[in-house]
């Protein structure tokens, strides 16, 4: 499983829109559901990091958005099981399309995305913004699962409480989210600045780049003896 982590970027951000564009062009539930359940599955079976946490946020968001949609379509008249299996199917494509994306950003390491995209040759300024949109991502997950963790600790359990008092706790995140990520922006955007970031400026790689995403440096078992 090991060599997921691996595979250019490139390839499994295609593969990750692949996904996304079979969850929305097949609406039915009938083949929405499992499809998600199918992703989840694949997540599991590789034992991507912090598993727990996200099917954690997909089941929120897969109550918000059933519960939210049944609402709506119950109120412009359409019947209860119809409602259900509707907003179940537009619950599962939010699922699978999270899913693809997750994987994405779980087994794509900062430097092996800079490094397909300037094997790749795209412009400096679309390859920093590539590398910071999935870099960031989950060091931002990280200070929101740190944010809950000070939560608890000031009494504000989040996980035994009914959804209304879970969903006004996690909003409460929001503020304190925000301002580690305006802090986070402005160190990236000082620390580019004193290493003399150039858009004009082409960077090489020191990695392979081909289907799999390599270092060129690799030592053979033979040479750790010379």
């Amino acid at each position: 499983m090991r060599r997921l982590y691996d595979i250019n970027f490139f390839v499994k951000l295609a593969a990750g829109f692949l996904v996304m564009l079979l969850a929305w062009v097949a609406p039915d539930w009938r083949y929405g559901v499992p499809l998600a359940v199918a992703n989840l599955i694949f997540l599991a079976a590789i034992r991507i990091p912090s598993l727990g946490g996200y099917i954690k946020g997909v089941t929120l968001l897969v109550g918000l958005v059933i519960a939210s949609w049944m609402a709506n379509l119950l109120i412009q008249g359409m019947g209860a099981l119809d409602a259900l299996l509707l907003s179940a199917g537009m619950a599962a494509r939010l699922v699978t399309t999270t899913a693809a994306f997750y994987f994405i950003m779980e087994t794509s390491s900062p430097g092996s995305i800079l490094a397909a995209c300037s094997a790749a040759g795209l412009p400096p300024v679309a390859t920093l913004v590539l590398s910071l949109t999935f870099g960031i991502i989950p060091m931002l997950r990280d200070d929101f699962d740190r944010i809950a963790d000070a939560q608890r600790a000031r009494g504000m359990e989040i996980d035994d409480v009914p959804l209304p008092t879970r969903l006004r706790f996690a909003l409460a995140r929001g503020v304190p989210l925000l301002v580690q990520s305006i802090r986070m922006a402005h160190a990236i955007s000082l620390s580019l600045s004193l290493y003399g970031f150039d858009v004009k400026r082409r960077r090489t790689s020191w990695r392979n780049v081909g289907l799999l995403v390599e270092p060129r440096l690799a030592l053979k078992e033979e040479d750790h003896g010379h």
